[in-house]
């Protein structure tokens, strides 16, 4: 299954993305106090890479990268609060897309076996990320406007499906993550740190394991 989005504003977030990706593979990069890392002469703030876990078992399923372009600012939470306090998963977007703030992306693998077009890494956007620091460590808080199929079979994660996603990715003291994908129904609101993540944490089922901020 080819991709046949023609969303303009879709692939002029994407391309610039992936291009900076490859640059960060091959430039020296710095890194600051406040956990974000950029590549000299790009605009990212950090990138990370996990490995997915199948739904249908435990069995890794294939590396993901997320880059984030930029961190969601102070303003920008306060300006999302009241849908953040009440888990509004529908003004979340709505609000965000009024602003069209596409400030990241996540690469899932692409589908051998089935043509250059589908092999290439399956992107989406994230349309909100949070860095936020906790007594263990980090948790990262993506928001996405289509469905992350991480783990999915490769043909039914390539499909667009319109919808709210969030990824909560939290960080041990040996900096290695575990992220766990929900839809709108499943988060909460956290006082403590003014965002939403995932509700139950700790029940539900990983989908990205072994996550790394990525250097330079």
């Amino acid at each position: 299954m080819t991709n046949t989005s023609t969303t303009p504003d879709y692939h002029r977030i994407i391309s610039p993305l992936v291009g900076l990706a490859v640059c960060m593979a091959l430039m020296p990069g710095i890194k600051g106090a406040d956990h974000t890392t950029a590549a000299q002469g790009t605009n990212i703030a950090e990138t990370f890479t996990g490995e997915q876990l199948s739904v249908s078992g435990s069995e890794r399923a294939g590396r993901v990268q997320i880059i984030i372009a930029k961190w969601s600012s102070d303003d920008e939470v306060k300006r999302l609060s009241e849908p953040l306090r009440h888990a509004d998963g529908e003004s979340l977007l709505a609000m965000l897309h009024d602003r069209h703030p596409r400030i990241g992306v996540v690469l899932m693998p692409g589908v051998q076996a089935h043509g250059i077009r589908v092999r290439t890494p399956t992107p989406r956007n994230v349309l909100f990320a949070r860095d936020v620091t906790t007594p263990t460590g980090r948790q990262i808080i993506v928001i996405a406007d289509e469905h992350l199929g991480l783990g999915e079979p490769p043909l039914e994660a390539r499909k667009q499906v319109p919808e709210f996603n969030l990824l909560d990715i939290r960080f041990g003291p040996d900096g290695k993550g575990v992220g766990k994908v929900v839809a709108a129904a499943d988060m909460t609101y956290n006082a403590k740190t003014g965002v939403v993540e995932v509700k139950d944490f700790s029940t539900r089922p990983a989908r990205l394991i072994d996550v790394l901020a990525q250097t330079p």
